[in-house]
């Protein structure tokens, strides 16, 4: 099975149904995304939207969303919603999304990528140790608005 990674920056109606079939195996409560959401997004001189498909028939099979942004003493990265279709996982895709995003993050100079999983996604987050990434030891707040 061949793999291409793509940045996305138009969007497709394809891109709708295929981001949100992700979505929700990413986190089955989420709120399904719009073509308006989409567009929002990909048009954000902040947002990268990178996708993995599958050569053989063309099926958007994974997504990761890297966002860059200036703080006072670095250029971050921040990746959220890394995910791959259930039925292709353990095969190299996450590999290639992450390895894409890293390469885009040094090509804009990006200091460090920060992002959070959740300890159950025990298959995911030894990916991320596999690949570089180490665990930090902080605390994470949020406040719901």
């Amino acid at each position: 099975m061949e793999i291409s990674i793509e940045q996305i920056k138009t969007y497709s109606l394809q891109l709708l149904g295929a981001l949100n079939k992700l979505l929700k195996q990413l986190d089955n409560t989420a709120t399904p995304l719009t073509q308006i959401d989409i567009k929002h997004m990909i048009a954000s001189s902040a947002n990268r939207l990178f996708i993995a498909r599958c050569l053989d028939n063309k099926e958007i099979i994974g997504m990761l969303t890297m966002i860059i942004f200036r703080i006072p003493f670095a250029k971050k990265g921040l990746l959220e919603d890394i995910v791959v279709d259930k039925t292709y996982r353990k095969k190299g895709v996450g590999t290639k999304l992450i390895a894409a995003a890293v390469n885009q993050a040094r090509e804009e100079g990006v200091t460090h990528l920060d992002f959070t999983s959740r300890s159950t996604r025990v298959a995911a987050n030894n990916l991320y140790q596999r690949l570089g990434f180490k665990k930090r030891d902080t605390n994470i707040y949020r406040i719901i608005l």
